[in-house]
């Protein structure tokens, strides 16, 4: 057997065979690969972050009825977030449609007042009107070097142009289904559009802008002025530590002060949305993006 192992055929036919696979089914050993990183996440412990997630859960629904709730209620939601010292509060419903109850005004009238980020969902299709974008590009054309989408679909315009910052929210999963990746940029109708843990950080930053340089393989550099660079792969995604977990908490039953920090409001309650596979185990939407904020 040990003449067998040492023999130098059988390493010339062990390297054929790796590279078949390679070669033949390369979705597999990206697989493998990734996996090999999910490990190496799975076993650092968990690390707590200055960032709050609030669910609207079962508890919510029995308190608040029917989803979607009157959009005065998303506004008194708003009010006592901030009550409780919120830093800044990211509201990560989509709002495409007027409000069934007529609301939209009194949403609006709490935005014009307190800071709010919004999220839009990049598409095959463009619904309501985009108010621009706060990413700069430097270099090249991004067409084709980024994430692209034809459209997005965004709030209605009463809600949307007050938003304090707008963020992409779609998930970009692995050739396994897992996500562990997000892209900070997307690219639609000519422009580049932020992902929203990358708008929140800016709209955190009071910044006005983000700043791309795209070059012949993609992004070379991505900056929010205030805060510095962030590192990027050349799609401008980053790999998401999971280990960073936010504090969570039911709508219902919320902290007396969250000194400052980022609150980010989403849906869980069963029916609502639909978890995402992580390295973890499944987690809500607004975690995953709660965990790259941190």
């Amino acid at each position: 057997m040990k003449k067998i192992l040492l023999n130098p055929w059988t390493a010339l036919i062990t390297l054929i065979l790796v590279a078949g696979v390679r070669f033949i089914d390369p979705a597999f050993v990206e697989s493998v690969r990734l996996r090999y990183f999910d490990q190496l996440i799975v076993s650092q412990p968990a690390v707590d972050i200055p960032v709050h997630t609030v669910n609207i859960d079962e508890a919510a629904l029995d308190k608040y009825g029917q989803f979607p709730f009157p959009r005065d209620i998303y506004a008194t939601i708003i009010k006592d977030l901030y009550k409780r010292e919120a830093g800044l509060v990211v509201f990560n419903i989509l709002m495409p449609e007027a409000d069934r109850f007529k609301q939209d005004q009194t949403l609006a009238r709490t935005m014009q007042d307190l800071p709010v980020v919004l999220p839009a969902l990049a598409h095959t299709k463009q619904k309501n009107e985009n108010f621009g974008s706060p990413v700069q590009v430097v270099g090249q054309d991004p067409a084709g070097r980024v994430v692209e989408y034809p459209g997005l679909i965004n709030n209605v315009p009463a809600i949307e142009k007050l938003a304090a910052g707008v963020g992409i929210v779609n998930t970009f999963p692995e050739v396994d289904g897992v996500m562990r990746r997000m892209p900070l940029v997307i690219a639609s109708q000519g422009a580049l559009h932020p992902a929203m843990a990358l708008e929140v950080l800016r709209v955190a930053a009071k910044d006005s802008k983000v700043q791309v340089k795209i070059g012949d393989e993609g992004v070379e550099a991505l900056r929010v002025p205030k805060f510095g660079r962030v590192n990027t792969d050349n799609l401008s995604r980053i790999w998401i530590d999971w280990s960073k977990k936010p504090t969570e908490h039911s709508l219902v039953e919320l902290p007396k002060s969250f000194d400052g920090a980022i609150v980010i409001v989403g849906l869980s309650a069963q029916g609502l949305t639909q978890p995402i596979a992580t390295a973890r185990g499944e987690v809500w939407p607004h975690d995953a993006q709660a965990s790259v904020i941190g």
